[in-house]
């Protein structure tokens, strides 16, 4: 129970720093570049940036005080995150894990559309055109590897000691779902089995690089296909193609997810 406990703590713990960050930027850097509260109005690619990155020295801080604190040794703030290299076979599997997920979340949004749900194709459509393509493509690749740091690296890392890893896997998958909520239900719930992807294919590599590739491979070229036209052009799909999409990249996924979770053991 203490271990679980721990666990609890240590999400709760640097919850409260990315919290702690977000309040700030609202009530002391909106008011000066006027942009809106966080993750709305102008600029949310930039915004995120400088809330992550704020975040992550800010964690790093808390960290050490932690640890001294507690009077034990650990690693390096900046090691724990775990760079290690994957090779180039993997990197090729993580980018088409990223590109397969791309798929299944444009034919929901579609699938959603035809329903008149419109709340997951709007936030894409708000996010999209709130920056030059330019500044999104790349924000996407510098945030996706922010904001992985901050929720694999940091976070899960922390929770994830003396405890079987699925708590903390299904635990980072909730809170990566609750951090979803503007783009409504339907974007948290491929925010939650986004999450449980990273966490098992961070646990079988070991390195950051790996989520940090299927991550940014998703955000490029999701907002890839809305500025070529393809996003748009699925809304001519019939509901039922739209639906072979989603089945057949979700078992996509999962083997693919389960396939490394087998070649760790």
């Amino acid at each position: 129970m203490k271990n679980y406990l721990s666990m609890l703590v240590n999400y709760l713990l640097y919850l409260a720093v990315m919290i702690l960050v977000i309040l700030l930027y609202n009530i002391i850097v909106n008011p000066i570049l006027g942009w809106g509260q966080f993750g709305t109005g102008e600029n949310i690619a930039i915004q995120l940036f400088i809330v992550l990155s704020a975040t992550i020295g800010l964690s790093a801080i808390v960290y050490n005080i932690k640890y001294r604190v507690l009077k034990q040794n650990t690693e390096r703030f900046w090691r724990i995150f775990g760079f290690s290299k994957i090779s180039l076979g993997s990197l090729i599997h993580m980018i088409t894990i990223g590109l397969a997920f791309t798929i299944l979340n444009a034919a929901v949004m579609k699938m959603l559309l035809l329903h008149n749900i419109t709340s997951l194709n709007d936030f894409t459509e708000t996010y999209f055109n709130s920056v030059s393509f330019t500044t999104l493509v790349v924000s996407s690749v510098i945030t996706t590897g922010l904001e992985l740091i901050v929720f694999i690296g940091i976070m899960f890392n922390e929770a994830r000691k003396n405890v079987p890893v699925f708590w903390p896997i299904l635990g980072i998958a909730l809170i990566i779902a609750a951090v979803q909520s503007p783009g409504g239900i339907w974007m948290q719930l491929l925010g939650a089995a986004l999450g449980l992807i990273y966490g098992f294919i961070y646990v079988s590599t070991s390195s950051i690089w790996s989520v940090i590739s299927i991550g940014v491979a998703f955000n490029v070229s999701l907002f890839s296909m809305k500025k070529i036209g393809w996003l748009d052009s699925m809304e001519n799909m019939s509901e039922f193609s739209l639906i072979v999409l989603v089945v057949v990249m979700g078992i996509f996924l999962l083997f693919s997810t389960l396939w490394n979770w087998k070649k760790q053991e």
